[in-house]
């Protein structure tokens, strides 16, 4: 029988991006297949599930909290792409949507099971705040293929992030479409009068090849949810 690996299921506030402040079902995936400096997901407790035991879960959250979005967030959901395909099958989807949060990088993944996704909120990792290698030509494929979704990019910005890295996210964004909205998103372990003031600025820079671009830091960690 096929399973996945999730970390937890709950029902909470969307505390980052365009849909700031929606109520949402929270499927978590557990693994990653990269290692941000910044990640603060608990990547030792999971337990297993069928395709059958996570919809069973998932339905009674439905109609407890009368959702309206399932976001299938992680970790990396489309490492778990076979069972998040088998899942999304025999979910009932009438009035729902779903909402995957990925770092923009399985782009065959995301092909098998595009066409049961509604929103796409894609990280951009930007070097300097990851610690990680660029992956500018692996997003800009995502970014692609995800194209005629609901999609949005998201960056995660800290102190040593260069311009330069913003620049280049926006030039690859708008150069898919111009009104893909981009959130700059402050390391919350360094969030302070410094970040914000660079993070405008960076914004004001972005801005100049993009028409919508954000500064939304995470605020569930500010108003103290989950």
């Amino acid at each position: 029988m096929l399973t996945a690996k999730i970390s937890e299921i709950f029902f909470s506030i969307q505390g980052e991006g365009i849909y700031l402040g929606t109520g949402h079902l929270f499927i978590r995936f557990f693994g990653c297949n990269i290692k941000c400096a910044y990640c603060d997901t608990d990547k030792n407790k999971f337990k297993q599930y069928s395709a059958q035991e996570l919809t069973g879960a998932v339905d009674k959250l439905v109609k407890k909290h009368k959702v309206k979005y399932i976001s299938l967030t992680g970790g990396e959901p489309l490492l778990q792409t076979e069972f998040v395909a088998l899942f999304l099958k025999k979910l009932k989807l009438d009035k729902l949507k779903i909402y995957l949060e990925t770092n923009g990088l399985l782009c065959s993944d995301f092909a098998r099971i595009k066409k049961y996704i509604d929103i796409v909120a894609m990280d951009f990792k930007i070097p300097s705040a990851t610690g990680l290698a660029a992956f500018w030509a692996e997003h800009q494929r995502f970014l692609k293929a995800a194209k005629n979704k609901k999609v949005f990019v998201k960056a995660v910005v800290g102190l040593k992030t260069k311009s330069a890295e913003i620049k280049k996210a926006a030039k690859i964004i708008a150069a898919v479409d111009k009104d893909i909205a981009l959130v700059l998103q402050p390391v919350a372990q360094q969030l302070s009068d410094k970040l914000i003031k660079k993070t405008m600025l960076w914004q004001a820079m972005a801005q100049q090849d993009l028409t919508d671009v954000r500064v939304i830091p995470q605020v569930h960690k500010l108003i103290g949810v989950h």
